[in-house]
């Protein structure tokens, strides 16, 4: 196969990194895969390097069997190429936008910026619930354009096949066992906690402020415990005020972050419904490191059975100081949790994630 990886930013994400990801597996299998972008904002450690062009206009984009976007910007650009030349687009969903903005239509969340009930604010809420109903135009005017859909959760795929009636392929993202391989023994819990959070500070569905909130509690009780923050992005002044943490990292490579889970007693992800798939969780568990998750559908989804992680409910930061005392104090629990993390972290292997992204693709492709 020839595929075109397009993506307009290059910059200190997640996402970017899966979508670099795949580019390698494609390469490694034997596939060409040229991989384009307008703008590199931060340079990314992996192995693959894009060709910025000096636009997504057709000129400048390469004969191929298909493309492969993933954002809704690069569907609307791309998906005029892709109908004249009569290949498919493949729009990789890594969080589903339309749901992001009917919760905030709907006020299930209300940004920070507009929870004061002055007659000022109100007003500027009323005009932004205005400018979110014309996104979600534009969003499900894109959504239901027939681009071959791939979300990395069970969730997105419901979502985008409840909204729109439309099939949509799951493919998980994966980590790479041998970077995040297990700790070489058991370590010592009965001094600093060192406790681990990765995650941007400023994207509101991470919820990092309520892992600030808990690690407070425990040390407002006096308990030894060690935060280390790491971060995609620069630490912002808001964070650094919250004084709970012991120690920032930003921009840390894959072996650095394997080094980290290792060198942790337990990573804690506390995102809200509106989180992708939630990738540190999987890499911890890889390592042997217990997790603390938020009872949302990305993390329950990783396994049918929900005994892989300590779940607690959303917005709760006292559940998460008492799940850190439990899993330090209880050697049973731990040992349980480190187990099943293992078993369920297994199945995100990048080797079996390569596979089911060649199927998925071949699949389109020869229907042509």
């Amino acid at each position: 196969m020839k595929i075109i990886y397009a993506i307009r930013h290059v910059g200190m994400t997640g996402g970017v990194k899966v979508f670099f990801q795949h580019v390698e597996l494609l390469r490694k299998m034997g596939h060409t895969v040229y991989l384009i972008t307008r703008f590199i904002d931060e340079e990314w450690g992996f192995k693959v390097t894009p060709e910025v062009v000096p636009s997504f206009s057709e000129e400048y984009v390469p004969e191929a069997d298909g493309i492969v976007v993933t954002t809704p910007k690069d569907v609307r650009d791309f998906w005029k190429i892709a109908k004249k030349r009569r290949i498919p687009l493949f729009h990789f969903m890594q969080g589903f936008e339309p749901d992001y903005v009917l919760e905030r239509i709907r006020g299930d969340v209300v940004p920070e910026f507009f929870r004061s009930k002055d007659v000022l604010t109100r007003m500027k809420y009323a005009k932004k619930i205005f400018g979110w109903k014309r996104k979600l135009r534009r969003f499900d005017a894109l959504y239901r354009l027939p681009t071959v859909k791939i979300a990395i959760s069970p969730h997105l795929v419901m979502g985008v096949e409840k909204r729109y009636g439309m099939q949509c392929n799951l493919l998980p993202n994966g980590i790479d066992r041998h970077v995040f391989s297990p700790k070489a023994g058991e370590i010592n819990y009965s001094g600093t906690l060192k406790i681990l959070s990765v995650g941007n500070f400023n994207l509101e569905y991470k919820a990092i402020p309520d892992i600030l909130a808990a690690v407070k509690v425990l040390k407002d009780q006096g308990r030894d415990v060690f935060l280390t923050r790491v971060s995609p992005a620069d630490i912002s002044d808001a964070e650094r005020r919250h004084g709970e943490v012991d120690r920032f990292l930003v921009r840390v490579s894959e072996t650095e972050m394997a080094e980290l889970y290792r060198g942790s007693h337990i990573l804690i992800s506390s995102s809200t419904e509106i989180e992708g798939f939630g990738l540190p969780p999987v890499e911890a568990m890889s390592t042997g490191t217990p997790v603390i998750l938020t009872k949302i559908s990305p993390f329950l989804s990783f396994d049918m059975t929900h005994d892989y992680a300590y779940f607690v409910n959303v917005h709760k930061p006292v559940e998460i100081a008492k799940a850190i005392m439990d899993i330090a104090g209880n050697k049973t629990l731990r040992n349980s949790l480190i187990k099943r993390g293992f078993e369920v972290s297994d199945r995100y292997s990048i080797e079996t994630i390569g596979k089911m992204l060649e199927d998925i693709l071949q699949k389109h492709i020869k229907k042509r």
